[in-house]
């Protein structure tokens, strides 16, 4: 039950973001903490859905989230504002599988 009396869940979802510094990456410090996550979302928190944006072009973040069991959903067109510039982003999403 949530904290309205509800026993509808479909709200539990939540947009995750993460930002490594570049000396890290490669080491599977991200991969670790988004799986330490999703267990975390699923297993504590009882969330229905997680989702991130990430630029298309971004494939070591594009591979940790499909690491960490996340798909591909689509391209969000002109999503995200960057440096006064409208850019898409890719969405992936993983859904708790005890739900």
């Amino acid at each position: 039950m949530d904290k309205n009396g509800s026993n509808n869940r479909s709200h539990l979802h939540k947009i995750i973001s993460y930002v490594l510094d570049k000396d890290s990456n490669g080491k599977g410090y991200m991969t670790l903490a988004v799986k330490k996550l999703v267990d975390y979302a699923f297993h504590t928190l009882s969330l229905h859905r997680l989702e991130a944006g990430v630029m298309p072009h971004n494939v070591g973040s594009i591979r940790v989230l499909e690491k960490a069991g996340f798909h591909k959903e689509g391209i969000a067109k002109s999503n995200v504002k960057i440096n006064g510039e409208w850019k898409d982003h890719q969405i992936l999403a993983i859904i708790n599988p005890n739900d």
